[in-house]
């Protein structure tokens, strides 16, 4: 029998779970991005990850018949339908590859080397964004719960106005149609503000599961999408800057639970190319 989901009722933490929060995340996570084989059946690390700075949108994976592995690159997915929508914003895998590799490494020694101190300043990261995001989910919820319980006074209101003959029947069926579609995309709204804020109060252990990742690792040598899922939360591709005569670019990384992004400006063309 179909239930509607506003008549759910969850019970969380009931029975012992068969594997943990942290690896349910994870699988979720790889389950939501669609990963296309690569050339050697390899998988993209990147997809799903890897955002325009400009547009906003994601960046796909692109690549031609008889292409070397080194050229093939990612680039903005509104400049590859509409170029009057946004710029040129491409970077190579390979050079992707090497930027996120090392400043994963850069992390897990600074964690090893001062653990105290990350542990402090990634709490400090982690609790000032979710306050900000909570406070504005609450206040955007409670906006919509007072609009909601408004809109039940029009409609008897309206009701009433039809009975005694004071708007017609076309009038009073298109103005009750309104009423409800608003009301109804306000109900969805709480109910999604409801899950987020219920899930934002939950993440006071979010520092200690994303240390508890990054014991796992002492140094890594190779990207997968597992690792990918597991430390980063999303890598933001600016576009390059030429004026310098190189081709300079800045690549953002933020980390899971907003414990730390790291921002990093680099020659890109000085990637992939060999060395005699």
């Amino acid at each position: 029998m179909y239930n509607p989901q506003d008549e759910w009722q969850i019970f969380e933490n009931t029975q012992e779970p068969i594997i943990s929060q942290q690896e349910f995340d994870l699988v979720q996570e790889l389950r939501k991005n669609k990963r296309r084989l690569q050339r050697f059946d390899t998988v993209n690390p990147f997809a799903g990850m890897v955002y325009c700075a400009d547009c906003g949108e994601k960046m796909y994976l692109s690549r031609r018949k008889n292409e070397r592995p080194e050229q093939e690159h990612m680039r903005c997915s509104t400049y590859a339908k509409e170029q009057d929508k946004c710029t040129v914003h491409y970077i190579r895998t390979c050079v992707l590859n090497e930027i996120v590799l090392g400043e994963i490494n850069k992390l897990l020694e600074n964690v090893r080397a001062n653990e105290e101190e990350f542990i402090r300043t990634a709490m400090k990261n982690s609790t000032a964004k979710q306050s900000a995001e909570l406070k504005k989910a609450r206040k955007t919820r409670t906006q919509s719960e007072k609009r909601i319980a408004e809109l039940d006074r029009l409609f008897t209101r309206l009701y009433e106005d039809n009975v005694s003959g004071k708007i017609s029947d076309e009038r009073f069926e298109m103005m009750s149609a309104n009423y409800e579609d608003e009301q109804k995309r306000l109900k969805i709204a709480v109910s999604e503000l409801t899950a987020f804020i219920d899930s934002a109060e939950q993440k006071s252990a979010d520092v200690t599961a994303f240390l508890a990742i990054v014991r796992k690792y002492e140094h890594i040598t190779a990207i997968t999408p597992e690792i990918m899922h597991e430390l980063i939360e999303k890598i933001i591709v600016h576009e390059a800057d030429k004026s310098s005569g190189k081709r300079t670019q800045q690549i953002d990384i933020y980390f899971r639970f907003d414990v730390a992004v790291s921002s990093v400006t680099t020659e890109t063309r000085k990637f992939g190319r060999k060395t005699a």
